[in-house]
Order: structure tokens, then sequence, then C-alpha cells
């Protein structure tokens, strides 16, 4: 029998949720828990109203939800020890595709869940609570301050490069904190994405998340943006004065990108603020306290900038807490097919636009290129090739050339002297025994040779070896 739960609200189907033999939770996207049965609360030895609005992971930690996340999971199972008993956790992600998804957790001492009380019970997620937490949610994000809301989790973050995995486990570790965070890596490897997921896992979610480019603005107004102003601070200010941007992210989060272009003036003032948690306003007789997060980011070597006396040693070292590097685009070939496919979803939405499908030989070329912009010419690309493509699939024609033409042709390596001729040609010979000792399995090939996959790729590109 099918029943039609659209037309009851939530509240109406928690006395069923009560009366099913095991133990349920169902948290937002933040893993935040909005409902708990009794049955969970007794497994867990917990009272109900003690942990609702409360994050399942720092309620226990056994949850592991973050793994459903990194692993692109929509179900996982595992045998859990909970108060000296095995019990079977199974969780599941509902609507993992939208911004606004939701999780259940159930708890069970045995494989007795029944399919009718599963089917039941997912529909009923599916079409009712996933809805009315969307809208709630919604609603949320209409209310918040302008420009102070994080757009991005940790599910908008795809790939299976090992580096960028191990960054996104450090960073959800970071988020449970209110340590500075520094984010390394070249333009274009979403550094800002990152710091939205940051913010979007940690305690402060519910407080804004302000951004500032360092670089963006002219120095002289600078100050005013991060501090503020007090009245009268100078002609045109004002008459009541002008908090800035530490002040509006107080209880939250403030996002400092390219921070390494910040005068070693501002600098120390910066310093101040994170050492004594107060400011003052320009032209302000009194200093303002503050609680607000600090996210960083860089695409320079700040330690290096540090040597030449160009960042000030004792606000690297504030920063410096907690260090997440992401890689460039180039080293992570094997992400570019699904990072294709997750922009191209992303822009068709943003576009209202059909675009199904990308040709493999597009994703061939894409491999081939060095992408010196990284995620964001990547993204660039597609949407360009989006605006160009009469049908419903990107082809080569609606590539730009300096892409299609980075692709090595066989034969093409132009040779400049007699050594580098005899140095490729080992290369080629070392490359090709090795790839036939592993059986033309890359990754071993990459692993033998201690060389990362994506140059391995290069290089079978570059000398033309048949596998």
């Amino acid at each position: 029998m099918s029943l039609n739960l659209e037309l009851h609200s939530p509240e109406l189907f928690y006395p069923v949720l009560e009366n099913i033999n095991d133990g349920i939770l169902i948290t937002d996207s933040f893993f935040n828990i909005l409902f708990i049965n009794q049955k969970a609360a007794n497994i867990l030895g917990i009272k109900p109203q003690d942990i609702l609005k409360k994050n399942a992971e720092s309620v226990n930690p056994i949850f592991k939800l973050n793994l459903l996340l990194q692993n692109k999971e929509q179900k996982l199972k595992s045998v859990e020890s909970i108060n000296n008993s095995d019990i079977i956790v199974t969780r599941g992600l509902i609507g993992i595709e939208s911004d606004s998804f939701i999780c259940y957790i159930i708890l069970h001492k045995q494989e007795h869940f029944a399919d009718e009380h599963m089917h039941l019970f997912l529909d009923y997620m599916e079409n009712t609570m996933l809805k009315e937490h969307r809208k709630s949610v919604n609603e949320s994000l209409n209310n918040k301050h302008q420009n102070g809301t994080a757009k991005y989790c940790f599910n908008h973050i795809v790939g299976n490069n090992q580096s960028l995995i191990q960054q996104k486990e450090l960073a959800s570790k970071a988020a449970r904190t209110i340590s500075a965070v520094l984010i390394t890596g070249e333009s274009g490897t979403g550094k800002e994405m990152l710091a939205h997921a940051i913010h979007n896992l940690s305690p402060r979610r519910h407080g804004p998340f302000i951004k500032v480019n360092s670089a963006a603005v002219p120095e002289p107004l600078l100050e005013s943006e991060l501090f503020g102003y007090a009245e009268g601070a100078f002609t045109g200010a004002l008459k009541e004065g002008k908090p800035g941007k530490f002040e509006l992210a107080e209880q939250g989060t403030i996002f400092l990108d390219e921070i390494a272009d910040m005068s070693i003036t501002m600098q120390a003032k910066l310093l101040r603020v994170l050492q004594e948690r107060e400011l003052e306003r320009v032209g302000a007789v009194r200093t303002t306290k503050v609680n607000v997060r600090v996210i960083a980011a860089t695409n320079k070597d700040l330690l290096q900038l540090v040597a030449q006396n160009k960042f000030r040693e004792d606000l690297f070292y504030r920063l410096n807490v907690i260090v997440l590097n992401l890689c460039p685009l180039r080293e992570r070939i094997d992400d570019i097919e699904v990072l294709c496919n997750a922009i191209l979803r992303r822009l068709n939405h943003k576009l209202d636009t059909h675009i199904e499908t990308i040709d493999d030989e597009v994703i061939e070329h894409f491999a081939n290129y060095e992408w010196p912009g990284n995620v964001r010419e990547l993204e660039n690309t597609i949407e360009r090739a989006i605006n160009f493509s009469d049908g419903n699939t990107i082809s080569i024609s609606h590539i730009p050339v300096h892409i299609i033409s980075s692709k090595t042709q066989p034969g093409s390596v132009r040779l400049q002297n007699t050594l580098e001729t005899i140095l490729e040609q080992y290369e080629k010979e070392v490359i090709s025994s090795t790839l036939h000792n592993c059986a033309g399995n890359k990754s071993r090939a990459a692993k033998a040779l201690n060389i990362h996959r994506s140059v391995l790729y290069r290089k079978i590109s570059k000398y033309n070896i048949n596998l």
C-alpha cells in the first residue's frame, strides 16, 4: 500500500518512529540531531532532550558520519560497541545531491529491521521530512545577514585524490575547534570553498561567515574595512560610525583571503586582534571585544616571505596553528572526470541548461592539460563550453584551442640536444618496462617509479607508450 506522506507534517510521524523496535536518529546536513526516539536514547544511555540540536559526531564519535561524505556513500553499516553491547549501526544520506540533505542513523542489536518498516521510514524521509527540512533551511538562509552565509559543505569538495581526502579529514577535525586555520595552495584550488565547509561543520555554523579579500581592498581603506570606524573619524564618515568585518563576524568566522598581500602595518594591527581578542575602530578612543574564529588563505609561501621580511614572523606563527594545503589540479588528474561531472551539474542548475554529458575525447584532453588556473579554470572552461553547445553534449569543438593543442602528439617531442635524446629514450624504456612488469597497472607502476600517477599519465602520453 502506498502512503501519501506529503500530506502530513514530520511531527505527525514521530509516534510511528517511537514505536519502531530500533533506535532512530535523524540529523540535518551539518549532522545536528533533529530527532531521536527513546529506543536510541536507551541504547546510547542518554536523555533525548540532552542531545537534540547537538552534533551527532560530538554525541558519539562511533557514528563516523563524515565517512559518508568523504567516500560518497549513500549507506554505511558496521558493528560498533556501545555501552558494552555490540550494536549494528546503519547510516544513510537522503538528498545528498542537494545542499540541505538529511541523514538517518539506525541502531539495532540484530538484523531484524523489517523491510516494510525500512520502506515506510525511507519513504517518509524522502517525501516529507526532507522537504520540510529544506523549507526550514531556505527560510533560515533568507534571514541571515547579507554576505554572511557560508554556501559550501564538504560534500561540494569532490575527488578521490589521497592528498585531497587527507586534507578534508584534517579540515573536518579543525572544524570542531576555534583555533586559527591557514589554507595554502595555488589560485583556483578551492581554498575559499574549504573555508566555507569548515565553518559549516563547526560549532559556529549558526553564526555569520564574513569574507575579506586583502588584495582587493585598497590599503588606505583596509583598516576601516576590517575594524570599522567611529563617529566623525574622517570626512564623509557616517554619523553613527560603522562596524568593520570583525564585528560583523561576531560569534562566527572571518575568512581573510590573500593575507600575504596585507601590508606590514596592517599585519601588526591584525596580530593584536588575534592576540588580545579586541580591536579599536579607526578614530575610536575605546576598544571593542570580539569573539571571532579566523581562517586565512594564501597562494604564496609565507615562510619565504618571513625570511624576506615581507611578512611578520609573529603573525605567521599565530596563523600557523592548523595548516591545510590544497594540491594543484595537475596533481589530481584522476579527479578530472568526477570534477567535470560535479561542475556540469552545478552549472546546469545555475544557468538553467540541460547539458547531459562531456565527450570522452574532451576528458582525455583535459587530463593532458596543465591547468595553471586549477579548478577555477576548469569550471570556466566548462561554463564556456555550455554556452557554445547547441545540443546536450560538450564536444571537442566547444573547447579552447590552447587546451586541445596542449596534448602532445606522437613524434612531436622536440629534442634540443643529444643528451636530452638519450635521457628521454632511457626514461621511456624504464616506464615501458615498469608498466610491463606491473601488467599495465598504472597505480602500481607509479608507486614502483616513486612518482605521482598524474606524472606517469603525462609521460605515457608524451612518449606515446602503448599499453
